[in-house]
């Protein structure tokens, strides 16, 4: 069903695209590009976005060996860019809270 009312064929195939996208990636996948993003955009409060880039490279790397081993399975350049942004988050988050929350406090 629709949001308002009856659903179109049109929102029918995109629900089936969005599925067939969805399922040929493995979950690690989407778990760490979300991570990788909270925890760049959360490193300014350090203990998130230390803990999300932590997870970012974990849940990466497990997606990167699950696709290794079940080559049908897509998602690869998604695992990639979340443990970069996990990494960039961690980055961040060591810079703001070694170099420039103490500077701000003198």
């Amino acid at each position: 069903m629709g949001l308002f009312g009856k659903e179109s064929s049109r929102d029918v195939a995109r629900a089936d695209a969005f599925k067939v996208w969805i399922t040929a990636r493995p979950g690690h996948a989407i778990v760490a590009l979300g991570l990788g993003g909270m925890a760049m955009l959360d490193a300014f409060t350090v203990v998130i976005g230390i803990g999300a880039g932590i997870g970012a490279l974990i849940v990466g790397y497990l997606g990167l060996e699950r696709i290794k081993h079940e080559p049908q399975l897509l998602g690869k350049r998604l695992c990639i860019a979340g443990m970069i942004m996990g990494a960039l988050g961690i980055a961040l988050s060591l810079i703001l809270w070694l170099i420039v929350y103490p500077w701000l406090s003198h």
